[in-house]
């Protein structure tokens, strides 16, 4: 019985001491754990940050405060164009500072290269404007304004891809750009087909020679001279002006109370005048009442001894026969 006892004893010993040191280990399993989730987090980290596409220096992501190329048109002759005679057109579109220095810029520019300035128009267009009352019967007025010029310049050919390039100084922004080089050939037939559309058959052949002649003329001049298109725009500006508001000016100027009063039973008066006049007009109108009136008062005598026949008869009609009747009948 006593040995039993010990080693029951011993068997739960062990057990405690077993379940003891299995307590102890899961704490430190967990400190280890612990321990290394850091450097597991670093890690993964890491690894997300060198799978994330750094940005290119190479692009710019700064907004532009000036956009235009360094070359417009190649200024090198081009050996296909060498020995044929070509008809040059350009066209450019592109913003400026100061528009009025811009085209003055212009017209050096073209006088220098023998060329000349065949149309220009400069204009202001207002997009939008307030105004303010100021006193004095005067108003201040704000307006936005957009300059706009419109230039075509003609320059000779050869010398076309310099002048264009020739305007980048000029430029703040480049906005559109086209270029046309055509045969003489080609440009001339068009010309010619465009003459037959728009003359009459029945035209004296002297008339059509003369247009000939002059359709040719005008092509070896564009040959000569090559056309440029310039469409120029200026940044939106404020422009500030005082104008007259003609309602304060009449309200502050115009007659006085006791005026306006004599004024308005002079007008009473008139327009009493006028009603007067209006109602004699339409005398035609008054003549047809009265023939209505008389009209009626003639008939409806007429007429109502004739409703009194009708009612009287109806009533004969619709009377009940006599009893003393019946008797006098049935003695028979």
């Amino acid at each position: 019985m006593n040995k039993r006892l010990d080693i029951n004893k011993k068997l739960t010993l062990v057990l405690l001491i077993g379940l003891l040191l299995n307590g102890c280990s899961k704490p430190m399993e967990h400190a280890e754990n612990d321990a290394a989730s850091p450097q597991a987090q670093q890690r993964t980290s890491n690894e997300i940050n060198d799978t994330t596409p750094s940005p290119d220096p190479s692009v710019d992501t700064q907004p532009a405060t000036t956009d235009k190329p360094q070359q417009i048109l190649d200024a090198s002759i081009n050996p296909a164009e060498q020995y044929r005679r070509m008809v040059r057109q350009a066209g450019i579109d592109f913003t400026t500072q100061d528009l009025i220095k811009t085209t003055l810029a212009i017209d050096k520019l073209s006088l220098d290269a023998g060329g000349l300035v065949e149309q220009k128009n400069i204009s202001y267009a207002v997009s939008e404007y307030k105004q303010q009352y100021i006193g004095d019967g005067k108003i201040k007025i704000f307006e936005k304004v957009e300059p706009f010029a419109d230039i075509i310049v003609r320059i000779p050919s050869e010398k076309t891809a310099a002048y264009v390039n020739q305007l980048l100084p000029l430029m703040f922004f480049l906005n559109q750009q086209q270029y046309s080089a055509k045969r003489y050939e080609l440009t001339l037939l068009e010309q010619k087909i465009q003459q037959t559309q728009r003359v009459e058959q029945n035209t004296p052949n002297p008339q059509r020679n003369e247009i000939d002649r002059l359709t040719q003329l005008e092509v070896n001049d564009r040959v000569r001279y090559s056309t440029i298109q310039l469409n120029i725009h200026q940044p939106a500006t404020v422009r500030e002006r005082i104008d007259i508001d003609i309602a304060a000016v009449t309200a502050q100027h115009g007659n006085s109370f006791w005026q306006r009063a004599w004024q308005g039973l002079y007008t009473g008066w008139y327009f009493i005048l006028n009603l007067v006049i209006f109602l004699i007009t339409i005398w035609p109108i008054y003549l047809i009442v009265v023939l209505l009136l008389l009209a009626y008062r003639l008939i409806k005598p007429y007429y109502n001894k004739f409703s009194t026949i009708r009612q009287h008869s109806n009533n004969q009609h619709n009377k009940p026969e006599d009893p003393k009747d019946n008797t006098k009948d049935q003695s028979l």
